[in-house]
């Protein structure tokens, strides 16, 4: 039951205190009963009593309110119960609660100062929206529900400390909070939802959790300093505009794992020169990176099946043979209605690894023949080595005028088998190198008795003279194979 000070009992105090603005406190004593609008207009001080477990919705809401203390014992605040208490400047939530209602302190505009202790489990949709003055967030282990919007628009929010807990950050939790600097993500998040982090401006570092499955659409749209983001092996699914109109964003690691990049999910990244798609990506979206200005390399790790596999067949070599495989090629690239995916970037060529189909046999070479090999990649026009060792086969961008207003008609071609014939020529340098370093044509194993004596001969192989492994190879069938990767070996 509660009353003001100079009408009903149940109020601690009454009306002391002239504040300095010679307006009067009203003090209250808080027992759980509904607040009179009239009491609600003017108190300025509570404090909850302690058998009080919960307090009710809409308690305090409009309440002009400076003074919040919370009783230990206290299990639930309900929802909206001190919304637009725009005098609050801080509070201290008692280990004991467990829920915060939705709204609890939204649009508390002056609330500085959030202290949430261990044993908070839930915090509800808005409660802590729009609470511009909060500088810092300090979220317990204990919470497990993050409510939609919980602290949307805290735009003087500056530091977040994310404890395991959580498994969703719903959609649009902290979206605008435009002073936030850097958030790493607790182990226990599988889920960033909807616009998670959208428009949070001057975000300039994110440290995704392995664990991590799934990133929603626009979840960090229009982060404007962020610099690189690394996309952990365990992400599935990129949504629609995840990272679009990131125009900082210089470096987007993709790992291996990743199976879906939605539709503008990196549109209008302008810093960003290079990406390389993992080999699990399946399915791009359209205009997934369109209008990357500085765009222009893509790379396509591990690409058999962007290739055709019948190329690599050894007994199937063909200078004639495509080496592409335009139909996977283009359902990854182009939708339905032939948008390209990296629409309005100035990539020149589209590069497939095809590492897959040298390293494990270069390795087993002599060293002095792997120089011979990547000294020959290096001199093909349209083989391209990297300094990791990665050998890549490059595709160029035919773009030719459309007859109608839909745009040019933009296609990835092999012109002339140009890449094709480079891939055979390291194909063949490579299977010559083996048959010429191989046990059979290089010497035979001649075993030798004593003769004339205990002793067994410690160097039993004899090299074979060139003219006869010549002969050999001829009579294999190799020489005509061979015979270009011969002339250059």
């Amino acid at each position: 039951m509660s009353a003001p000070a100079h009408k009903k009992a149940k109020i601690s105090g009454g009306r002391l205190a002239e504040t300095a603005a010679t307006r009067p406190d009203v003090i209250l004593l808080y027992e759980g009963e509904e607040v009179a609008e009239e009491l609600r207009c003017e108190v300025t001080r509570v404090r909850i009593g302690p058998p009080v477990k919960r307090i009710l919705n809409r308690a305090f809401r409009f309440s002009k309110l400076v003074v919040l203390q919370l009783n230990e014992g206290l299990l639930t605040i309900g929802e909206e119960a001190f919304q637009d208490c725009t005098a609050l400047s801080s509070v201290n939530i008692p280990s004991t609660v467990t829920e915060l209602g939705n709204g609890a302190f939204f649009r508390c505009s002056n609330l500085v100062d959030v202290k949430l202790n261990e044993g908070l489990q839930t915090i509800g949709e808005n409660a802590f929206a729009d609470c511009t003055a909060l500088r810092s967030l300090y979220l317990p282990s204990t919470v497990k529900e993050l409510g939609p919007h919980a602290f949307y628009g805290c735009t003087n929010l500056t530091k977040v400390l994310l404890n395991e807990g959580p498994q969703t950050i719903k959609e649009m939790t902290f979206e605008r909070c435009t002073s936030l600097r850097s958030v790493s993500l607790p182990s226990t998040t599988i889920a960033l939802d909807e616009q998670a982090f959208s428009e949070c401006t001057n975000l300039a570092s994110v440290k995704l959790n392995d664990g991590l499955q799934s990133i929603g659409n626009r979840a960090f749209e229009i982060c404007t300093e962020l610099r690189s983001v690394t996309i952990p092996s365990s992400v599935i699914r990129l949504g629609y505009r995840a990272f679009s109109d990131c125009r900082n964003i210089a470096e987007a690691l993709l790992n291996e794992g990743l199976q879906s990049i939605g539709k503008r999910a990196f549109q209008n990244c302008s810093a960003l020169q290079s990406v390389t798609i993992p080999s699990t990506v399946t399915e791009m979206g359209q205009s997934a990176f369109q209008d990357c200005s500085n765009l222009s390399e893509v790379i396509f790790l591990d690409g058999k099946w962007l290739l055709e596999q019948e190329f690599f067949a050894r007994d199937l070599f063909s200078r004639e043979r495509g080496l592409l495989n335009q139909g996977a090629l283009d359902e990854i690239l182009f939708n339905e209605n032939r948008l390209f995916a990296f629409r309005g970037c100035p990539l020149a060529t589209v590069k497939v690894s095809i590492s897959w189909a040298l390293s494990e046999r270069m390795a087993r070479l002599p060293p002095e023949c792997r120089v011979s090999v990547e000294n020959r990649v290096r001199n093909l026009v349209r083989l391209e080595r990297m300094q990791d060792g990665n050998v890549l086969a490059c595709f160029p961008l035919v773009t030719r005028r459309s007859d109608t207003e839909d745009g040019d008609i933009i296609k990835i071609q092999d012109t002339n088998l140009e890449t094709a014939r480079g891939v055979y020529q390291v194909l063949q340098l490579i299977a010559f190198h083996e048959l010429k370093e191989s046990s059979i044509l290089i010497e035979l194993a001649l075993w030798k008795s004593r003769i004339g004596g205990d002793e067994a001969r410690a160097d039993c192989r004899v090299a074979i003279p060139g003219p006869a492994k010549s002969l050999i190879m001829e009579y294999c069938g190799f020489a005509g194979f061979l015979e270009p990767a011969i002339e250059g070996a």
